[in-house]
């Protein structure tokens, strides 16, 4: 069937749907393990907040509305950049991951959906958090979903394209767990070079550098979308579609390499 093929695009929608329906079972199956990588989260979150406010004073509050959100970017960046990356893995510990590639629609295709249901998760995560935050701090940010989804969904590309590459890795691999932490490391230093790229255009180029920077500016300065300048944007959408597109090619490679040698179902 061709890509426009009306067939085709239900069998997409029915393989998305039955995606999501399982991501969100799967949470609420295991309720204990959903709320504590949340709560888990929050935890995190209070001890740098009560960390800065012992150590910095009355002046941590001028910083504390960039913290908010950069913390919500980086929430979101990690799940849906971990919960691909490490997906494969246990699909492959499920014994399920035969089963994916054998799928009619391909196994490339069902890479991308499994990354469009991890956003779509990542997003619930990722609000929670805000209004965990927001409630806990009292601070008040501009809420503009029509500017902020957008920006959101175009700079998570880079880290479900890292997510993709990193579960090619696992799949011809099998166990890279150990790059995982280093790679939250990265997200987070790329994370706070954001008002840093404006100086130095070059970390435009980053994950989540780019679109950190926006992000700052629509929920603490209250800039909505149409207000930026469209090379601005323009940078935002090139990068995300550039790391997806990276990743995607080289999540391909890998599982062509784990069929030649055989080692495409095992762990």
């Amino acid at each position: 069937m061709s890509g426009g093929d009306p067939r085709t695009l239900s069998a997409l929608a029915s393989a998305l749907s039955a995606l999501v329906r399982r991501d969100l079972l799967i949470m609420r199956r295991y309720p204990l393990n959903t709320a504590g990588a949340v709560l888990g989260l929050y935890a995190l979150f209070l001890l740098v907040y009560v960390g800065g406010r012992s150590f910095v004073g009355p002046s941590f509050g001028e910083t504390l509305g960039a913290l908010i959100v950069g913390f919500f970017l980086f929430v979101m960046a990690n799940a849906s950049y971990q919960s691909l990356a490490g997906l494969f893995a246990t699909e492959a510990k499920w014994g399920t991951l035969e089963q994916l590639y054998l799928s009619p629609i391909g196994f490339g295709p069902i890479a991308v959906l499994l990354s469009l249901s991890s956003l779509l998760v990542t997003f619930s995560i990722g609000f929670a958090m805000l209004a965990l935050m927001l409630l806990t701090t009292g601070e008040s940010i501009s809420l503009d979903l029509l500017s902020i989804v957008p920006i959101v969904a175009l700079t998570l590309l880079s880290t479900i394209g890292l997510g993709l590459l990193f579960g090619g890795a696992t799949v011809r691999y099998k166990n890279v767990s150990a790059v995982f932490g280093l790679v939250k490391f990265a997200l987070v230093a790329c994370i706070a070079l954001g008002p840093a790229s404006t100086e130095f255009v070059a970390l435009k180029l980053l994950p989540l550098t780019q679109g950190s920077y926006l992000l700052q500016r629509v929920m603490n300065e209250g800039v909505r979308l149409w207000e930026f300048e469209p090379a601005e944007l323009s940078v935002l959408a090139f990068v995300g579609i550039a790391y997806f597109l990276l990743g995607y090619a080289l999540f391909r490679y890998c599982t062509d390499c784990a069929r030649a040698t055989g080692v495409m179902g095992h762990y």
